[in-house]
Order: structure tokens, then C-alpha cells, then sequence
């Protein structure tokens, strides 16, 4: 597997390894007072997994290292290492999404609202998502009439970038609904034009959904769903949809160096090519995100003035700055107005004073510049991890890992309030 696409994976892993601890954390008092040799075993077992990562330390830090040398052993050790701390991390999980002390983060519904429509959210509210166990995809539950319900891993509930994850039920709903998109399924599945590649309808309904979730929120989809699909097997993801996603990055019009370095850094880790899954062709992915955009309305779309926003937020976590809103004009703009205008008769303070208007972010705009920022400083926390002392790393990156959900969470709750002054609803 090729390094760069390696430390992508190594970093989600030891995330949510820091997270399983941090959840830890947060029911540390309920299950001492009504379970303590539950939480002394949990506690045991994140200390095993910690210490079998960091037994690791020469091969994973050879992902940082130019030379070749031994670099093949190093990468299979490193992919037996995520495989083996994935697997317990799944088990884990599933003990802790069974503990009634957590609750979904109240900043979750805020962020569904932002992506989908009301119509169809206000019916189940902050019911729409459930903690399940991580990596367990394929639990199925009540399809309600115009009901939307989803699972959130327990390990990412206080994680908003995670939270891109939470639109599969609405794609469904799309499937089940879209007179474009059905007509687009029996054109491919009918070999019409030749175009479908062999894949069957259970990997159009998949291509589907996930270009759904890509034109509702850009390029963080594109990162997460990545991310669920490498850990969990999903070998078809890797086949098909990794190259249509990328595809559909393009156009719509998002560019960014990470996403060009991961999308090639994935090309070269791909397993062997499977013969009953060939990758559609330029043509009729065309047309399959031609009808995506027909089936979503441009309001509910993540769009090229929203990229560029959260690639101008995405500094500010380094800075702890709230995302949550940016004045309408530079203080130097209005500097040069006072500059310009205070010695006239007629001026006014009120028109530098407007000029600092604030207008706020979408929760949306927020999730992606997290994203990018995570993609830029992801590496280097990997490097600080093995690299800080025994445990001090992890304790670092943990502690940067909280301050940052704490942030994107406070500027997803600011920035609603904000809405609501601004446009009063």
C-alpha cells in the first residue's frame, strides 16, 4: 500500500482509538457507580490497544522515512497492525453504544438541518440518528414513509466531520423517489448505451447514493466515506465509486491539492483489479451526476462559493478561532474607508460600522474546512504520536482531537444562532 495513502489510514484509526478513549471518559462516572468492573475492562483493553500500536513505532514511523529500504515489510506490517486494531476497536464498540449515559451531541440535529429538507427531518428531529457500534454498515432498520433515520458510529458522536456519514437514509429516499435517477438505473442496467460495466443494481444503488452525498457536502464526503470503506473492506467502494467520487470532485468544480494526493495515493493502494467490477466510463458518469443535480435542488447542494469558504476557514482551528461567521469586508477595507471619509462634512461612522457585518457559515461550510484542516495536520499528528515519549503523544493528539470537536461544534451552534438574527427564522 502506498505511504501516503497508509498514514491517511493509520491517522483514522488511531482516531477513533482516541476517541474510544474519550467516550471512555465521558462515562467514566455512570459506569463507575453502576458497573465499575465494566469500565476498569474497557479501560484495560484501550490500554492493550494503545500498547500494541505504539510496539509498532519503527514500522509506522518508517511511513515518514524516503528511503526504501525494508519499506515493503514495514507497509504489510502497518496494514496487519489496522486490521488487527480495527477489529478489537469494532468489538469494543459495540459494549459502549449499549451504555445509556450517551446521548447524541445536540449540534448533530443543527447539522442535518443544514443538509437536509425540513420536510422530511422535522418528522423524526433529533430521533433521526441512533449510536450504533463502529463499522457495523449493514444493520438494517424500519424504512418509514418520509421518515429519515440514521446510524452514527458511538466512537464519532461527538465528531462533526463524521457527521457526513448521516444522508444515507435521505439517498435512499431519493432512489425510492427520483423519476431522474430511476430512469438513469434502467438506462445503465438495460446496456442501452453500453455503459454499465457489468455492475449489478446493488452497485448502481451504491454508485447512487454516494454521489448523492457528495453533491450535498462536497469534498468531506468524498474524505469520510473513503476512509468508512478502506477500514470496513468495502472492496467495491475502492473499485467503482473512489474513481467516480473523483469524477464528480471535478465536476462540480472542487479542486484541492489533498484531494489530488489522496485520490492518487488510493489508485496505488487498490487491490487487484476484480473483473466482475470495472469502473463506469467518463460518459455515463456524466450523465449519473447530471441527474443528481436534477434530483437536488441547487439550495441543498454544496457548491464552488462554499469550497472556497471552508478553504478560507480551514486555518482558523489551528488558531482556535470560532468558524462560525467572516465580516463582509477585510479591517483593512474598512480602515481605508475611515481613512478616506472621516475629514468629509457628511460622515457618517455608521457605513465603516455596517461594513463590519458578519455573515454566518453553514455547518456544511464548517464540516469541510475541518476536513481540510485535518487532511493538512493529520500527518503530523501521526508523527508527533510515536514520536513524544511512550504515551504523551497519544495524550497530545487527544487533546487535540477534543479542543477541535469542542470548536467545530461551538461554530456549528454559533452560526445557527447567528442565522436566526440574521434572517430570522
Amino acid at each position: 500500500m502506498q505511504k501516503t495513502f497508509l498514514k491517511f489510514m493509520m491517522f483514522e484509526l488511531v482516531e477513533r482509538m482516541v476517541r474510544f478513549r474519550l467516550i471512555l471518559s465521558e462515562c467514566a462516572n455512570s459506569l463507575l457507580e453502576s458497573a465499575p468492573g465494566l469500565y476498569y475492562s474497557l479501560s484495560a483493553e484501550c490500554e492493550a490497544l494503545e500498547a500494541l500500536l505504539l510496539e509498532q513505532k519503527n514500522a509506522l514511523n518508517s511511513l515518514f522515512s524516503e528511503s526504501a529500504a525494508g519499506s515493503k515489510q514495514s507497509a504489510a506490517a502497518c496494514e496487519t497492525l489496522l486490521e488487527t486494531l480495527y477489529s478489537r476497536l469494532k468489538a469494543l464498540s459495540q459494549l459502549l453504544c449499549r451504555l445509556s449515559a450517551l446521548q447524541i451531541a445536540s449540534e448533530t440535529h443543527l447539522f442535518l438541518k443544514d443538509v437536509l429538507p425540513d420536510s422530511l427531518l422535522k418528522q423524526a428531529g433529533e430521533h433521526s440518528v441512533f449510536l450504533g457500534a463502529e463499522g457495523a454498515h449493514d444493520l438494517a432498520f424500519p424504512s418509514l414513509n418520509r421518515v429519515l433515520v440514521d446510524r452514527l458510529s458511538v466512537l464519532q458522536k461527538n465528531n462533526p466531520l463524521a457527521w457526513v456519514g448521516l444522508c444515507q437514509s435521505y439517498a435512499q429516499h431519493l432512489l425510492q423517489s427520483s423519476s431522474a435517477l430511476e430512469a438513469l438505473k434502467l438506462d445503465l442496467l438495460k446496456g442501452q448505451k453500453k455503459l454499465a460495466g457489468g455492475l449489478s443494481e446493488t452497485h448502481l444503488d451504491a454508485l447512487l447514493s454516494h454521489a448523492i452525498g457528495l453533491r450535498l457536502l462536497g469534498p468531506a464526503y468524498y474524505f469520510q466515506a473513503l476512509s468508512e470503506a478502506f477500514l470496513n473492506g468495502d472492496e467495491a467502494f475502492l473499485q467503482v465509486v473512489e474513481p467516480a467520487l473523483f469524477f464528480g470532485l471535478h465536476h462540480q468544480n472542487f479542486s484541492h491539492k489533498n484531494l489530488v494526493i489522496l485520490h492518487e495515493a488510493c489508485e496505488r493502494s487498490k487491490p487487484e483489479q476484480v473483473a466482475a467490477l470495472q469502473p463506469l466510463s467518463e460518459e455515463a458518469l456524466a450523465s449519473l451526476f447530471r441527474a443528481v443535480e436534477k434530483a437536488i435542488p441547487g439550495k441543498y447542494a454544496f457548491n464552488e462559493k462554499n469550497m472556497q469558504r471552508a478553504i478560507q476557514l480551514q486555518e482558523r482551528l489551528s488558531e482556535g478561532i470560532l468558524l462560525s461567521s467572516t465580516p463582509l469586508f477585510p479591517v483593512e477595507a474598512v480602515a481605508e474607508n475611515l481613512r478616506q471619509n472621516r475629514e468629509k462634512a457628511d460622515f457618517s461612522i455608521y457605513e465603516p460600522l455596517s461594513m463590519l457585518t458578519e455573515y454566518p457559515h453553514s455547518p456544511k461550510e464548517i464540516v469541510n474546512a475541518g476536513w481540510l484542516h485535518k487532511m493538512e495536520r493529520g500527518p503530523i499528528w501521526l508523527y508527533t504520536i510515536f514520536n513524544e515519549g511512550q504515551r504523551t503523544g497519544l495524550e497530545t493528539v487527544q487533546s487535540l482531537l477534543e479542543y477541535q470537536d469542542h470548536l467545530l461544534r461551538k461554530s456549528i451552534e454559533t452560526s445557527e444562532i447567528h442565522r436566526v438574527l440574521v434572517c430570522g427564522q
